[in-house]
């Protein structure tokens, strides 16, 4: 009688991060103005990975002030983030090796900006979502030393490029000021429509991670996204540089 072989499970995290998203957007449905803060950035992610494959999925909020000066005149936007990542990749073998693994794959995500200004009046509030399906690659380059008789904590310097194939947006018209008000029907997504295939998203990401003897790591990342909704005299432009400290969980 043959034993049956136990499957073995990728090592899986729950990750926990913090850090500053450095931003600015500009949205010409509103104003022209480009408005720019460091709000706090925050995410919580369960992750499977090894070397031949891994999953990350990925909730996340930032939350903070933008602020817009021109000619001695501030401008405030209040401006709230949330955002869902889910991404998958595969170990492309031809090119990997012991000390440089290369993955492939493609990450699904979900970005939705609420934006509250009482200057623009009866178009104080704007929400939008953004939706895009990226093409991912993902490069590691392990950076321990085996040799000697100390062996240190593994430690890794990964880079990842994501290249939206698949770009949407959910979002109103020329100006956020719905007709459903006056017409006594609040709904405040009047006038919102779907823009299939239209836009443009792009980002990357820089992490250096230290994997400690206790099956949990530490994790500094430096990340970069920028997007532009469809249209040309009413779209929105986002541009973040974030960075952020991570703590992961070991689950096995």
């Amino acid at each position: 009688m043959m034993e049956a072989v136990q499957k073995e499970k990728r090592p899986a995290y729950i990750d926990i991060a913090v850090g500053l998203n450095i931003s600015s957007f500009r949205d010409f449905a509103t104003s022209p103005l480009i408005y720019s803060g460091k709000p706090i950035y925050t995410a919580l992610s369960h992750i499977d990975m090894d070397e031949k494959r891994e999953s990350h999925f990925t909730l996340s909020y930032s939350f903070g002030k933008y602020q817009s000066d021109v000619n001695q005149h501030t401008s405030e936007s209040k401006v709230n983030t949330f955002g869902f990542n889910y991404l998958e990749l595969f170990q492309l073998k031809q090119t990997s090796n012991s000390k440089l693994n290369v993955k492939i794959g493609g990450q699904l995500n979900a970005t939705a900006n609420h934006r509250e200004n009482s200057e623009l009046f009866n178009n104080s509030e704007g929400l939008d979502i953004i939706a895009t399906l990226f093409g991912s690659a993902r490069v590691t380059l392990n950076l321990s030393r085996s040799k000697g008789k100390t062996r240190k904590c593994k430690q890794t310097l990964t880079y990842t490029m994501n290249i939206g194939v698949v770009n949407s947006s959910f979002r109103n018209g020329f100006a956020y000021t719905s007709p459903s008000t006056p017409l006594n029907n609040d709904d405040f997504f009047a006038g919102y429509e779907w823009q299939l295939f239209k836009g443009f998203r792009l980002d990357s990401a820089l992490d250096y991670t230290v994997f400690l003897y206790n099956k949990n790591a530490l994790q500094v990342s430096y990340s970069w996204d920028a997007y532009r909704t469809a249209g040309h005299h009413d779209n929105f432009e986002m541009t973040a540089h974030i960075l952020n400290l991570s703590l992961l969980f070991g689950l096995q």
